[in-house]
C-alpha cells in the first residue's frame, strides 16, 4: 500500500513541479518514466547500471537548467573533486533525479531570498567511506536531514510536506529523493566547499577507472 502511494504521489508530485518551474513535458514524462522502472523493478541490481563520469553526467544536466536558470538570474557551476572514481548507476534515472532537483532548488533559492544573481553548484566529492556524494548545492536553507525525515513521513498526508520552499520545488525534492532512495540512498544534507545542499551517495565502480 505505501508502495502504491507513494507511485501515485511520485506521478502527480512530477506533474506539479514541471508545471509548477516551467520545465518542458519531455522532463516530466523522464521522471515518471525513470521512477516507474525503478519501482517496478524488484533489485535496483537488475537495473542497466553502468560506470559514470559523474563530472560529465553534471556538465550534461547543467546544460539542461542553463535556459531554466537563466530565468531566475541563476549561473551553474560543476565542480568535482579532482581523479574521483566513476560512479556505478543507471544513467537516465541519475540525471532524471539530479535535474528535478536542481530545478527544484533553483525556484526555491530565489523565493527565499531577493537578489540580483544567484548561483547554483553541481557538484561531486569522496565521501571518508569512498562513495561519491553528488548533488546540488545553493544558498536554500531548510532542507535539513531532519525537515527531510520529516517530510518522507508526510508524503502522501499533506500537501506541503516541506514548508520551506515552494509547493512545486518541495514536489520536486521529495521525487528527486525517491528516486535517489530506491537507486542507492535518499538525499542527505551535506556541504561542498562550505555550500549547504543536498546530495545521494554513489558507489564508486570498482570496474573502470576514468583519469
Amino acid at each position: 500500500m505505501e508502495l502504491l502511494q507513494n507511485q501515485k504521489y511520485a506521478k502527480a508530485a512530477a506533474r506539479q513541479h514541471a508545471l509548477a518551474s516551467g520545465l518542458s513535458i519531455d522532463t516530466g514524462l523522464q521522471l515518471i518514466e525513470a521512477y516507474r522502472l525503478l519501482l517496478n523493478t524488484e533489485d535496483y541490481a537488475k537495473l542497466p547500471a553502468e560506470p559514470l563520469a559523474v563530472g560529465a553526467v553534471l556538465e550534461e544536466i547543467a546544460h539542461k537548467l542553463s535556459p531554466y536558470a537563466k530565468q531566475y538570474n541563476t549561473t551553474i557551476e560543476v565542480s568535482v573533486q579532482h581523479k574521483l572514481a566513476p560512479v556505478l548507476a543507471h544513467h537516465a534515472s541519475l540525471s532524471a533525479a539530479l535535474e528535478v532537483l536542481g530545478s527544484s532548488i533553483i525556484r526555491a533559492q530565489s523565493a527565499q531570498a531577493e537578489q540580483k544573481t544567484y548561483s547554483l553548484v553541481l557538484g561531486a566529492h569522496r565521501s571518508p567511506d569512498n562513495a561519491i556524494a553528488t548533488g546540488v548545492f545553493s544558498g536554500v536553507h531548510g532542507l535539513s536531514d531532519r525537515t527531510l525525515r520529516a517530510a518522507r513521513s508526510l508524503v502522501g498526508k499533506a500537501r506541503q510536506p516541506l514548508p520551506a520552499v515552494p509547493a512545486g520545488a518541495a514536489a520536486g525534492v521529495l521525487v528527486a529523493d525517491m528516486l535517489c532512495a530506491a537507486m542507492w540512498q535518499p538525499l542527505r544534507a551535506a556541504a561542498h566547499h562550505n555550500l549547504p545542499g543536498l546530495v545521494t551517495m554513489l558507489p564508486s565502480s570498482k570496474q573502470l577507472q576514468f583519469v
